[in-house]
Parts: C-alpha cells; sequence; structure tokens
C-alpha cells in the first residue's frame, strides 16, 4: 500500500512539472540542487566558485550545475532502495549511473569500444584472405569505415551526454543502419545494369541526407528517429533472409547472413527492456550493445566468403 501511495505522489509530481524526469520531481532533490548550486555555483551554473577538485569532471567539461544534480541524484536513490521503492529516472529520464572516470555510462562506452574493435579486427582478417580486387572489396572497406564511426560515437555520446555529441550518435547510427541496406543492396544488384546500381546508391545517399538535414534542422524527434532505424533494419533483415534463402544452394556462405539476422534480431529484444542499471553500471541498452558484438563475426565471415566466390565465377 506504501509503495501504490508513492508511485501515485511522485507520478502526480511529475505530472505537476511537466517535462522533468520523475526523479527530478522530487522536492527534496530539488531543494538539495537549488542548495548545491547556489553554494558551489556561479551565477551561470557552470563554472564553479572555488577550483573543481576532480580534474577529470574538468576534462568532460561536466558543469558546475550538473555535478551538483549528479550528486543530489544519488542520497535520493539511496534512500528509495532502502524502503524497497521503485527507482525512477532523473535529468531527462535518463536512469541513475555511475560515474566512471568522469564517463557518465561507462558499461555503454565499453561495449561501444568493443562492437568498434571486433569491426576492425574482423576486417583485418577479411584484409588477410581477400588479396584480389573487386567491387565488393570496396564496399566492405566502406562498410567497416561507417561502422567504426558510429560506434566511436556512441561511445563518445555515452561517455559525455551534450546536443552536439547525441546528435553525431544518431546520425552515425543511422548511416551504419542505412548503409547495411545498401550493401545488401549492392550484392543483389551486383550483376545488373550500371544504371539501376547508380540509382540504387543515389536513393539511399538521398534518404541518409533527408534524415540529417531532419535531425539537424528540427527539434530532436526520438520516435521518428527509432521508427526509421527500425524500419530501414528491418527491411535490411529481410533482403538478407530472402537472398541466403534463395542462394542456399549455389552459396551456402549465405548462411553466415542468417546468423547475423538472428544474432541481431535477438540483441534487439535487450532494447524493448527497461530496468534500472545493475550495479548502476549495466542497463539494457548497455546488455544491447554487448550483445551486438559478436554479429561483427557473421557480417565479415559472409564477405570473406562471397569475395571468394566471386573470386571462383570470375575465374571460371
Amino acid at each position: 500500500m506504501t509503495q501504490f501511495l508513492f508511485v501515485l505522489t511522485i507520478l502526480a509530481l511529475t505530472y505537476v512539472f511537466g517535462h522533468c524526469s520523475l526523479g527530478d520531481s522530487f522536492p527534496s532533490y530539488r531543494n538539495c540542487v537549488l542548495e548545491c548550486s547556489q553554494k558551489r555555483c556561479d551565477k551561470d551554473g557552470i563554472r564553479y566558485k572555488r577550483s573543481c577538485c576532480l580534474v577529470v569532471l574538468e576534462v568532460f567539461k561536466w558543469k558546475c550545475s550538473e555535478n551538483c544534480k549528479y550528486d543530489c541524484m544519488w542520497p535520493m536513490v539511496e534512500g528509495l532502495v532502502e524502503r524497497d521503492w521503485p527507482v525512477p529516472q532523473f535529468h531527462g529520464k535518463v536512469w541513475p549511473f555511475k560515474r566512471l572516470l568522469g564517463l557518465q555510462e561507462p558499461a555503454s562506452v565499453a561495449f561501444s569500444l568493443l562492437n568498434l574493435f571486433t569491426n576492425l579486427i574482423m576486417f583485418n582478417r577479411f584484409k588477410e584472405q581477400i588479396r584480389f580486387t573487386l567491387p565488393s572489396c570496396n564496399i566492405w572497406s566502406l562498410y567497416t569505415l561507417v561502422s567504426a564511426n558510429c560506434w566511436f560515437w556512441s561511445a563518445v555520446f555515452h561517455g559525455r551526454d551534450t546536443m552536439f555529441t547525441e546528435l553525431m550518435d544518431y546520425i552515425s547510427a543511422y548511416a551504419m543502419v542505412l548503409f547495411a541496406f545498401y550493401t545488401i543492396g549492392h550484392r543483389i544488384l551486383l550483376y545488373s545494369n550500371q544504371i539501376v546500381k547508380n540509382t540504387f546508391m543515389i536513393i539511399c545517399s538521398l534518404a541518409f541526407i533527408y534524415h540529417s538535414l531532419y535531425l539537424l534542422t528540427t527539434e530532436y524527434d526520438y520516435k521518428y528517429n527509432m521508427t526509421t532505424n527500425l524500419l530501414v533494419g528491418a527491411v535490411t533483415g529481410t533482403a538478407m533472409l530472402i537472398w541466403a534463402v534463395l542462394n542456399r544452394r549455389r552459396m551456402g556462405h549465405g548462411k553466415y547472413l542468417i546468423f547475423y539476422v538472428l544474432g541481431m534480431t535477438l540483441a534487439s529484444l535487450l532494447e524493448l527492456a527497461d530496468f534500472p542499471p545493475l550495479l548502476w553500471t549495466f542497463d539494457a541498452h548497455s546488455l544491447w550493445h554487448l550483445a551486438t558484438a559478436p554479429n561483427a563475426y557473421f557480417m565479415y565471415k559472409f564477405a570473406i566468403e562471397d569475395c571468394k566466390h566471386q573470386r571462383r565465377m570470375l575465374l571460371k
């Protein structure tokens, strides 16, 4: 009964304070932040009245007011946990995360870098085995570049969430999703007329430009961005499965695409979950980053075997 009344209270507070996250609505939290800001911060809320004792916070450009919010959050969280009450989100619908060396979400940073290194390691294996020149080789080189860029900005964004790092993360993520679509489309159209292939490339390029300009010139729409990525990802996965099934007898290496799609689909289920971070470090999103890393093996394994197959066809 107590928990029920507690939830009703904080929901009412959220309604009163409008766009605030649930945790931001607590009067004790708001008073703590106000008192901390008045005591520690200059009027602009950016700089400290006195030098900040932690250099790492200055390296990541944490504002004084942001550190006050972070410091006031944890007594609130600890009190809720002691009473076995649900822990709300803070600071714009973000779960409480323990910083590590100034990093905002250390697990997501680490797993983003894991994805980055996995792609680079597999691409190095690709180059070791594919020493001949094919049109597809250039595509896989670009795929690696786009993927590496995506995971780099993912690590930066999760390390320090700002408007700029958020925008770069979302644009880079869409670039990777769209380029995966272009990659399988290029394979399907490999022996098509050059006009058809160029038209497909132009359509993909325009799709990327439109999405990027939309994010740059309008108020950020999370639902639109997520829906767009899911739609392109679903079309890409469907195209991969259809191609692999239709060519299973002539090109058995299509099975790696099936493994890739299944792996990414299972990993994406974690994105549907939403729970307070385990040890205040591992949330569903960070675990999704962890789950996506092994799938790079299947994508590059397909790339290696498919290039070998194309080479054999050319030598016949």
